[in-house]
């Protein structure tokens, strides 16, 4: 991956082109009062039938002029015991709602990860009822409406690292939930085996949803360019290995075909019925995720190296 540094022509035409498509950009905010009116259903629900303590929303929600048609909304709770957490998380994932519900117990995050959830958390109070969406954004006034230009690209920079360790640590999550179901399917009753298998197809399918929201990420942000059409997603992948003005290759070529190949399983799974598919068909995937996500973690963190040393450099 190439080292050399931007010139200062080029670093400066491109910071006024972000600043130019952030001054552009306009909040959908039909798009938002529908979300923020499923953050609250699902809140209710946790409040009313598991008596949580608090319930609140960070990630993508709390950035209302990044927050789009595809993007996840991603609610924590506290106060919940283990087992009424994956009772309330086998009925949040499956809630009728027209945006993908990313829930977390936040009473089990750590580290970093924990920190964030508190930075950007906002809460929904029990029995308080959704009045004006915008009021919910005032105390991060600085974070998500910028009114300084010269600190526009600095935080969209950070921000982008900050989401692409997120997700990654959601994808960690569900790619560990896959190596122990590769062991339980070989010790549990055969019985047992169609659910495991199910629970395997779906994770798999979520580890490239994961890898794609972040793609999603990098092309909106930093190319400003996301492919459309129905190959959209072949060709997201095939950006993500380009070398542009802007940045160096996302991924290396190394892992281009592995994740093509992921690609084309998620797709399966997606447009046909998960019984259709066969174990001998999901095993080589299963088997092989932790090297495919540790290979790409690598990548990931070496352009989030890049972004870091860019804001560095500025």
């Amino acid at each position: 991956m190439s080292k050399q540094k931007m010139s200062p022509d080029e670093l400066s035409a491109c910071r006024k082109r972000l600043e130019q498509v952030w001054k552009n950009r306009v909040m959908d905010e039909g798009l938002l009062h529908q979300a923020w009116h499923a953050a609250h259903e699902v809140a209710a629900l946790l409040y009313d039938d598991f008596n949580a303590t608090q319930v609140f929303v960070f990630g993508s929600l709390t950035e209302p002029m990044w927050f789009t048609k595809g993007s996840d909304i991603d609610i924590a709770v506290s106060g919940l015991s283990n087992d009424a957490y994956d009772k309330a998380y086998g009925k949040i994932i499956y809630f009728d709602a027209p945006f993908k519900i990313d829930f977390i117990n936040f009473d089990r995050t750590k580290g970093l990860f924990r920190e964030r959830v508190k930075y950007q958390a906002i809460p929904i109070e029990r029995g308080v009822r959704l009045v004006l969406w915008q009021t919910l954004y005032k105390h991060l006034q600085r974070q998500v409406f910028s009114t300084e230009d010269g600190d526009i690209y600095e935080m969209n920079r950070k921000r982008l690292t900050q989401r692409i360790n997120d997700e990654l640590e959601k994808i960690e999550s569900t790619a560990g939930g896959i190596t122990k179901a590769l062991e339980d399917i070989e010790v549990l009753p055969v019985a047992a085996r169609p659910y495991i298998q199910e629970s395997m197809e779906k994770k798999l399918a979520d580890v490239y949803n994961g890898i794609e929201n972040i793609f999603t990420r990098v092309a909106r942000e930093v190319d400003m360019h996301v492919p459309t059409g129905d190959s959209w997603h072949k060709d997201l992948l095939a950006q993500m290995t380009e070398q542009r003005p802007e940045r160096p290759p996302v991924i290396s070529e190394n892992n281009f075909l592995p994740l093509g190949t992921l690609l084309k399983f998620r797709h399966a799974f997606n447009n046909i019925y998960g019984e259709e598919l066969v174990y001998e068909e999901i095993e080589p995937h299963a088997k092989s995720i932790d090297e495919l996500f540790a290979s790409v973690s690598q990548d990931l963190n070496t352009f989030t190296d890049f972004l870091k040393r860019r804001e560095e450099d500025a």
